[in-house]
């Protein structure tokens, strides 16, 4: 019997599964996008090998990671970037892809990392985002895509230069998962965003622009169940303010969705007293507003908030939440994050996502 889970949060996108025959366990985990790590255990009785695997399953469910049924850690991934020295040697992501593109590969692959590519901080990935959905036709299965998934030594976030994805909704009816890292020159649409199969949204970048915000927020997109933004600073591309995030704590302007992250903001307490009583937390089972400047005035808002209750998951990491207030959040009966606290003595406070 197998069993297989993902888990995603502002941290991480990641999948674990695994998979018992007779006395021994097969566990594989690692990177969505990846082929992961495995690992193989033995047991003396059958019986005690399906006693570990449910005490492994238990502590996963704790940790939020969700079970999809009918996937598999099996699933095609494909990564693409090219690294320093390649482009060293002048090598290009668009010649990457097309080699990929014209690969036996491509058919079967459902999940496309696009990783770094060459001189990132000024150009974007428009040509080969442009010969992707030039050839959907090569990419049938293709449900998941992340562009941009590289490390500050790579380029900084903020510097990441991206493209116009108007496009891309239209070519690929069926994706589910769309992940983009930085918002520099970044179109998400060009035209009113539509799309019936989207699952999962997130833009990850230092600072998100109003356009982009706007753009989401009056997007057609009924199976949405989960939406991450990283909000981030004025610094580096957000020019938005509070009333512009408030489309986004109203119930059911995606119907379907279980999961808001409005995180890395350096408004952060001014977000978490609005979204206390926002009718949204009636559908949400996960709000994250971590990474950013929340402090105690936040805090006591979202503690005073009876609605606070009825999710499974409160994610706060990174803050600047008292002792006091900490122990607080720990005495509620769901699941709250609030590791990773940072010094409430600092008169400077900053969201975790800067430079």
């Amino acid at each position: 019997m197998k069993h297989y889970f993902e888990y995603q949060d502002s941290k991480s996108y990641k999948f674990w599964q695994i998979e018992i025959e007779a006395n021994t366990l097969n566990v594989k985990y690692g990177k969505i996008g990846t082929t992961g790590q495995e690992k193989i255990s033995s047991f003396d009785t059958p019986e005690k090998a399906q006693k570990e695997m449910e005490k492994l399953i238990s502590e996963k469910t704790k940790k939020g990671y969700v079970e999809k049924t009918g996937a598999s850690a099996k699933k095609v991934a494909r990564r693409i970037g090219v690294s320093y020295d390649e482009a060293e040697e002048g090598k290009t992501l668009l010649e990457k892809v097309t080699a990929f593109l014209d690969s036996s590969q491509a058919t079967d692959v459902e999940s496309l990392v696009i990783a770094a590519w060459e001189e990132a901080y000024e150009e974007g990935p428009q040509a080969s985002l442009d010969l992707l959905i030039a050839n959907p036709g090569k990419l049938p299965q293709l449900k998941e895509l992340f562009v941009g998934d590289m490390d500050s030594e790579e380029c900084e976030i903020s510097w990441i230069t991206q493209a116009d994805y108007t496009q891309l909704f239209a070519a690929f009816p069926a994706l589910e998962r769309l992940h983009i890292k930085g918002s520099k020159d970044l179109v998400l649409s060009s035209q009113p965003l539509k799309h019936e199969h989207l699952k999962a949204l997130t833009i990850e970048c230092g600072g998100l622009p109003k356009e982009v915000i706007e753009k989401i927020a009056t997007a057609h997109l009924p199976n949405l169940e989960y939406l991450q933004l990283y909000i981030g600073v004025d610094e580096y591309g957000f020019d938005g303010k509070l009333d512009d995030l408030r489309p986004f704590m109203q119930k059911d302007l995606f119907p379907k969705l279980k999961h808001l992250g409005l995180v890395d903001s350096e408004i952060a307490n001014e977000i978490a007293a609005e979204i206390a009583q926002a009718s949204v937390l009636e559908q949400l089972e996960t709000l994250d507003l971590s990474m950013g400047t929340l402090s105690d005035e936040g805090g006591r808002a979202l503690l005073d908030s009876s609605k606070i209750a009825g999710l499974k998951k409160l994610d706060l990491h990174y803050h600047y939440l008292s002792n006091d207030m900490i122990k607080e959040f720990k005495k509620l009966s769901i699941l709250v994050d609030v590791t990773d606290q940072q010094d409430t003595e600092d008169e400077w406070r900053y969201p975790a996502v800067t430079e």
